[in-house]
């Protein structure tokens, strides 16, 4: 650590959300995202999921292959006690390229999970 040093420490977190409001933004014409299809731009992320909480799902970065079976986007489901990692952009860069960081987005709670926190 030094003066001109960095660091940072963001936590996030998607609250709870009500039966009818995911209704309302769900109706046929609607398209929402927790988070959209992104990349993050630090060295690492760690997602520490709750059970009963699942929503992220990720796909191949398009930068690694053109492959048509990878663009398919996979859910990450939640595992006891387990931490899912994101490379990010930094790594990515810091590697030469040779880690990629991953494509990733968070779909909206399905009805059985609204109201978990």
């Amino acid at each position: 650590w030094n003066e001109d040093g960095q660091c940072t420490l963001r936590l996030l977190h998607y609250p709870p959300m009500r039966v009818e409001d995911l209704q309302q933004l769900t109706q046929p014409g609607n398209v929402h995202w927790r988070a959209g299809a992104h990349t993050d731009w630090d060295c690492v992320t760690l997602l520490f999921q709750r059970i009963g909480q699942a929503g992220l799902e990720c796909r191949a970065n398009p930068r690694a292959s053109s492959s048509a079976d990878e663009s398919e986007w996979i859910p990450v489901p939640p595992v006891e006690g387990g931490i899912a990692v994101n490379i990010g952009d930094m790594l990515s860069r810091w590697s030469d390229g040779k880690l990629y960081s991953n494509l990733h987005r968070v779909r909206m709670p399905t009805e059985e999970e609204c109201g978990s926190s």
